[in-house]
């Protein structure tokens, strides 16, 4: 009997699909080329593409509704890299350069972490927010937040609120 799952999270890229299942595997269905998979811990609760070298979606980060982050290799669908930023629900996924080595993490319960391998302690919790964060942008030197309706534009160190509708 073949079970049946059912598609939670999707990315389309130039290259092919991504999908996040209920069962928390992960798909990547290329446009050319045979389709691979791989299970995690917890099921996906946001996807972020990340550009490689050669212009293309090579890697993706995976956050999870426990707290932990993924960070998966396109080509052979391997874990490449883990974190944890504690057991409150990702949010919002943000690359903070171009490398895509550190990635902004927002979460449910309003923290906002910082996490990459060149990152001090590859994790570090820059603020709290008094909500949770469902966009992560950076623009300049700032951080412009959404939560809900609302657009916040704070400093790296969450100060400096300013609200905008």
């Amino acid at each position: 009997m073949r079970q049946l799952r059912t598609v939670i999270r999707s990315m389309l890229t130039a290259e092919g699909t991504v999908l996040a299942m209920d069962d928390a595997t992960i798909v990547w269905k290329p446009r050319v080329g045979k389709q691979k998979r791989v299970k995690l811990e917890a099921r996906a609760s946001v996807l972020l593409g990340l550009m490689g070298p050669m212009g293309m979606i090579d890697k993706i980060v995976v956050g999870n509704e426990y707290g932990g982050i993924n960070f998966i290799l396109l080509s052979t669908m391997e874990v490449i890299d883990k974190f944890s930023v504690g057991n409150s629900e990702i949010r919002s996924l943000c690359s903070s350069s171009m490398s895509g080595e550190s990635v902004l993490v927002g979460c449910e319960n309003g923290s906002v972490h910082m996490v990459g391998k060149n990152v001090p302690n590859r994790v570090i919790r820059l603020f709290e927010l008094d909500g949770p964060a469902s966009a992560l942008k950076i623009v300049g030197q700032d951080l412009h937040i959404h939560q809900g309706w609302e657009r916040k534009i704070v400093a790296w160190d969450g100060k400096g609120v300013l609200v905008t509708a």
